[in-house]
């Protein structure tokens, strides 16, 4: 029986590479996602902190001074709070991006894979189709038989 030997071999090696580097990639990409939420959340918390605090000191009759520092301090954490939603936007984009990018490569890879095992299973059957005939020549050569293989041939 011949071996089989997949012609596209190189290619479908190519084709797993690209999809581990873009699932890596992707992986990267959910972390940078992951770390912005965290940083988002993080600023949430110390606006909070900061409006406690001004609410507290309000409760103490705070100066116009403290006030304003404060406010401005409430200004400067939402400005920050805004920006790091965009970033956190941004990599939300460029995680679906790269997800995207991965499941095309998956297809791709599998996509491949298929049509070797097609080819294969096809060359298998046909290699055991050739084994039956030269078994069947064997036989009714031996026997001097014409077998219902040969004889269907014959009369066509």
């Amino acid at each position: 029986m011949k071996a089989f030997t997949f012609r596209l071999e190189s290619l479908l090696h190519l084709r797993s590479l690209t999809r581990e580097r873009r699932l890596k990639e992707y992986a990267q990409s959910i972390e940078v996602r992951r770390s912005a939420d965290r940083r988002c959340g993080e600023l949430e918390d110390q606006l909070k902190e900061i409006e406690a605090k001004v609410a507290a000191g309000r409760e103490q009759t705070i100066s116009g001074h403290d006030q304003a520092i404060f406010l401005a301090s409430i200004d400067h954490s939402k400005a920050a709070i805004s920006k790091q939603r965009e970033i956190a936007l941004k990599a939300t984009t460029e995680e679906e991006s790269k997800r995207a990018s991965y499941i095309e490569s998956d297809i791709a890879e599998k996509t491949l894979l298929r049509l070797k095992e097609r080819l294969q299973e096809e060359h298998l059957r046909e290699q055991l189709y050739q084994e039956d005939r030269a078994l069947e020549d064997v036989i009714g050569s031996r026997h001097g038989v014409i077998l219902p293989t040969e004889f269907s041939y014959e009369n066509t």
